[in-house]
C-alpha cells in the first residue's frame, strides 16, 4: 500500500496496516533524533513527577528566558507554544494574510493554515534542476502588494535545502517594499553545518516583518512533548497571537524540559558531531548507488529521485517495510511525483542496514 497520505511519525498506523509490531519497525520516516531524549530532560521530569499537579507560569517568563539564551533572541519578542504546529497555526490566523506564497514542496500544514484563514496560496516550486535550492530572484517576481505572507522552511523539508542569511535578508527588504511578513521555520536549523550563516533568528533584532518558528520536536528527540517556540520583533502581532492563543498550552512537563534542554551542551555536542559525519558518511555510500540521484542536504535527512523506470517510490517503501524498515514515499508533496524518497539519519548501524537493503532493492 502506498504510504503518501502517511504521516513519517505515524509508526502506529503502519503498524496496524502491516501487521508489524510497532517496536520492531526502524523508523526512518520521522526524522527524529536517534539519540533520543537528553538526560537532563529525562531527569528533571523524573525529579519533579508532580509538576503535573500545578498550572505552568502562564506567561512562561523562565522558559522564553531558556531560549533567548540559546538563540540569541531578545526574550520579549518569545512566544512559547505547543509544538511548531500550533505557532504556525496562530501567526496565520493573527496576520490573515490574503494571498501567501509557500516555498514548495513543504509542509501540508502552511497551505492548509493559510487556506483556513481565508486566503488564497500560492506555491513557489523549488526546482529539481536548481538542485532544490531557492531562487531568490524568481521569488522575489512573483511578489506583490497583493502579497502579505510568504512562507520558507529552511532547512527545507522534504529536500533539506537551505537558505543562508544573506538571502534571508534580501528577501525580507523586498518583502518590507510591499508591505508583507515571511514565516520562516527552523524545525531542522540545528542540524545544518553552520547554524550562524543560515538561520533567521538573529534577523528578528532588525525586522519587524519576521516571524521565525522552532520546534523542539527532531533535534532534542521529543515530539510528544510538544514545545515550539517563535519569535517576531512585531509587538502589536504578537499581541494578537496572544490573545487568541490557548493560555498553559504548553503543558508543565514540556515547560520543565525547554528550561534544560538547552543547556544539555553534550547532547548538542554529540547529536551533531553523529548527525554531520553520518550524513557525510551515507551521501558517500548513497552516491556509489547507480539509478538514483541524491541532492545536497543541511537536515538529518536524505532526498533522493529514482532515475529509473521501472521501479517506484512505493516499490522501495514496500520492499522495506517487508524488512520492517520504513521510510518515506514523497509522491505526497507538491511537485514531487512517484521517484522520490526521503529518510532520516539513525544510529550508523541502522543506517548500513537501509542503505545494504536499499542496494538489494535496485540492484
Amino acid at each position: 500500500m502506498n504510504d503518501t497520505q502517511i504521516h513519517g511519525g505515524d509508526v502506529g498506523l503502519i503498524s496496524r496496516m502491516y501487521n508489524i509490531p510497532a517496536d520492531e519497525i526502524i523508523n526512518f520516516g520521522g526524522n527524529v533524533n536517534p539519540l533520543g531524549l537528553p538526560e537532563e530532560v529525562k531527569t528533571a521530569i523524573r525529579d519533579n513527577i508532580n509538576a503535573a499537579c500545578s498550572y505552568p507560569d502562564v506567561t512562561y517568563l523562565e522558559l522564553k528566558k531558556a531560549i533567548a539564551r540559546y538563540t540569541g533572541a531578545d526574550p520579549d519578542s518569545l512566544i512559547a507554544g505547543n509544538g511548531s504546529t500550533e505557532l504556525i497555526s496562530l501567526f496565520i490566523k493573527a496576520l490573515k494574510p490574503r494571498e501567501s506564497i509557500i516555498v514548495s514542496p513543504a509542509y501540508s500544514e502552511y497551505k492548509r493554515e493559510a487556506e483556513l484563514a481565508g486566503g488564497s496560496v500560492v506555491l513557489f516550486p523549488l526546482k529539481e534542476e536548481e538542485g532544490f535550492v531557492l531562487s531568490l530572484e524568481r521569488l522575489k517576481a512573483l511578489v506583490t502588494d497583493k502579497t502579505d505572507l510568504v512562507v520558507l522552511c529552511s532547512p527545507n523539508n522534504p529536500t533539506g535545502s537551505c537558505v543562508d542569511t544573506d538571502t534571508l535578508r534580501e528577501l525580507l527588504d523586498c518583502l518590507k517594499e510591499h508591505n508583507a511578513y515571511l514565516m520562516t521555520d527552523e524545525t531542522y536549523i540545528e542540524f545544518a553545518d553552520d547554524v550562524k550563516a543560515v538561520s533567521a533568528m538573529p534577523l528578528t533584532n532588525e525586522y519587524t516583518n519576521l516571524f521565525v518558528v522552532r520546534g523542539t520536536s527532531k533535534f532534542f528527540a521529543c515530539p510528544g512533548l510538544r514545545l515550539g517556540y517563535g519569535a517576531c520583533a512585531d509587538a502589536a502581532l504578537r499581541e494578537r497571537v496572544l490573545e487568541i492563543k490557548d493560555p498553559w498550552s504548553v503543558n508543565s512537563y514540556a515547560e520543565l524540559a525547554g528550561r534544560v534542554m538547552f543547556l544539555a551542551e553534550d547532547f548538542i555536542k554529540r547529536t551533531r558531531t553523529l548527525i554531520l559525519s553520518e550524513r557525510s558518511r551515507i551521501a558517500a555510500e548513497l552516491n556509489k548507488i547507480k539509478g538514483i540521484k541524491l541532492y545536497d542536504t543541511q537536515a538529518n535527512f536524505f532526498l533522493f529521485r529514482l532515475m529509473r523506470d521501472d521501479i517506484t517510490a512505493n516499490d522501495i517503501f514496500e520492499g522495506l517495510i517487508k524488512k520492517r524498515i520504513l521510510v518515506r514515499d514523497c509522491s505526497s508533496f507538491p511537485f514531487l511525483d512517484g521517484h522520490y524518497i526521503r529518510f532520516c539519519i539513525r544510529m550508523p548501524e541502522e543506517n548500513d542496514l537501509l542503505l545494504n537493503e536499499l542496494n538489494k532493492i535496485l540492484q
